[in-house]
């Protein structure tokens, strides 16, 4: 099949030896071409249309054939990336997509161990090419709404790499399935959040066992609105759950089941460790209230900064604005004093906040201090954890199975990879091109042939003359050296004998 990608370049370095030849006849006989036409130099075509059908009936078979099949054994592969976030550049992730990692060393030694290729990740980046619709295109870079960014790619692999042992089409496989996994495991979404572990409650403290299940279950409700926003009906095969439905039975879990567990132990009073809880509570109230006490002082320090501001300035302080509708309107705008106002205000709500945490913590301890619950209560606060941590063992179950269903059915879409199908009626175009192009050479060779035949005759019989005359020259030279070596023989014996007087 590698033969058949050389037909073309075959077909066009002839057709360009025959076009020299043609330009070379034409040049050499040019002077004695007639002036009105070639009338009669057409008789040259005289017997000669049959065989110059054939001819080009053949160069266009073989023309449309090589085409055809080279397109077949090694088509253009095309890499659509149709999520959202692609016409932004970025990936599903939302970091920058970088075209250049289709390609990448890493990516292409991963195509070479795949498919056992017998060559290296060098010699295969030699064989393909990347392009994008978009590089034809003439962008005008100095406006900003000019500018495009292509999802598409065309990637395209050399037939000579069949020289290897493989094909080219095989190859471009390999390439979009090492490519399709390292980009789903690398930009797609991250859902190892929902892998929750539950090694850590092992000899932990009644209370903070509510507070440790509370942020597992937190976990899971903050990863569901992002799919929920997208897709809010979507259901897992089988399964009547919805992202919505699932983030309400984990609020249920949190404001339900947690509370009621963590009211059963501050009733009875449960702690593992007595004295050291309520140590560790006496601790942090002496933490909270330094904290709450300097969340006042801020709070008061902003309440007399905005005692210090004239009553006057603080009325209004408009400014002249445009809105949307580029219409004119007086807007009001903060000052100084209502940036102290919001600061004091939040900072009261912290102070408010570490203060319940103090009664909170004061009256766990307290509980803890007056308890007397039998074993029969610790049992039955160690099955209670049991239940809450399957119950939420359950739920981080049914979110794994349906963020997993809506994630394969996203990746699924991430890159739609097809190959590009020969075009016939582009093809026969490109034939007829080339079949014309031979023909009219062909027909130019015939035309000039009677005019360079007798050129090349007449150069013949001139050639024939001149060689003669050589010849005859060479031999009047012959016969004039050996009378000059004569002549002067008989001066130097003339001159020997000398003359007397």
């Amino acid at each position: 099949m590698i033969l058949m990608s050389f037909v073309i370049p075959v077909l066009m370095l002839c057709l360009v030896f025959l076009y020299i030849i043609l330009l070379r006849q034409f040049f050499m006989i040019k002077s004695k071409l007639p002036v009105f036409g070639f009338k009669g130099a057409m008789g040259g075509l005289n017997g000669r249309h049959r065989k110059l059908a054939l001819w080009a009936v053949l160069i266009f078979t073989l023309s449309f054939a090589g085409q055809m099949a080279t397109q077949l054994w090694a088509p253009d592969m095309l890499m659509v990336f149709n999520y959202e976030e692609a016409a932004r550049g970025q990936n599903p992730n939302s970091t920058r997509f970088n075209e250049s990692n289709i390609l990448s060393d890493r990516i292409l030694e991963k195509v070479v161990k795949r498919g056992g290729l017998a060559l290296s990740a060098d010699q295969l980046a030699g064989y393909l090419t990347i392009s994008t619709p978009l590089d034809a295109e003439k962008l005008d870079t100095t406006q900003e709404s000019a500018l495009k960014i292509s999802t598409e790619y065309w990637v395209h692999c050399s037939e000579r790499v069949s020289l290897y042992g493989t094909t080219p089409k095989a190859v471009l496989n390999f390439l979009a399935d090492v490519y399709w996994e390292d980009f789903t495991n690398n930009y797609a979404e991250n859902d190892k959040v929902l892998d929750l572990s539950f090694g850590e409650l092992e000899g932990m403290e009644y209370l903070d066992v509510k507070d440790y299940l509370q942020m597992q279950a937190y976990k899971l409700k903050n990863y569901l609105p992002g799919y929920s926003s997208e897709s809010s009906s979507f259901r897992a095969e089988g399964s009547e759950e919805t992202f919505t439905s699932l983030s309400q039975k984990i609020d249920n879990f949190i404001e339900i089941e947690l509370e009621r567990y963590e009211a059963f132990i501050l009733e009875k009073g449960l702690s593992r460790h007595r004295n050291t809880y309520q140590s560790r509570m006496q601790y942090a109230n002496r933490l909270l209230d330094t904290d709450q006490k300097k969340d006042m002082a801020a709070h008061d320090v902003r309440i007399e900064a905005i005692d210090m501001y004239n009553a006057f300035m603080t009325r209004f302080v408009l400014i002249p604005t445009y809105d949307t509708d580029q219409e004119f309107y007086m807007s009001r705008t903060k000052v100084g004093v209502d940036y102290f106002a919001d600061e004091a205000k939040e900072f009261l709500e912290s102070a408010t906040t570490l203060v319940e945490k103090i009664e909170h913590n004061t009256y766990a301890s307290g509980q803890v201090g007056r308890s007397g619950a039998s074993d029969d209560v610790y049992a039955q606060a160690d099955q209670r954890i049991e239940e809450l941590n399957t119950e939420l063992m359950n739920l981080s179950a049914q979110c794994r199975e349906l963020c997993d269903a809506y994630v394969r059915m996203r990746r699924d879409g991430y890159i739609q990879v097809s190959f590009a199908t020969p075009s016939a009626p582009a093809n026969i175009i490109k034939s007829l091109m080339i079949t014309f192009l031979y023909v009219a050479a062909w027909i130019g060779l015939a035309i000039l042939q009677p005019y360079y035949a007798e050129c090349m005759s007449g150069q013949a019989a001139e050639r024939k003359v001149q060689k003669l005359a050589k010849k005859e020259y060479r031999k009047n030279k012959k016969e004039y050296r050996k009378r000059q070596k004569a002549e002067k023989r008989e001066a130097k014996q003339n001159s020997g004998k000398g003359i007397d007087i």
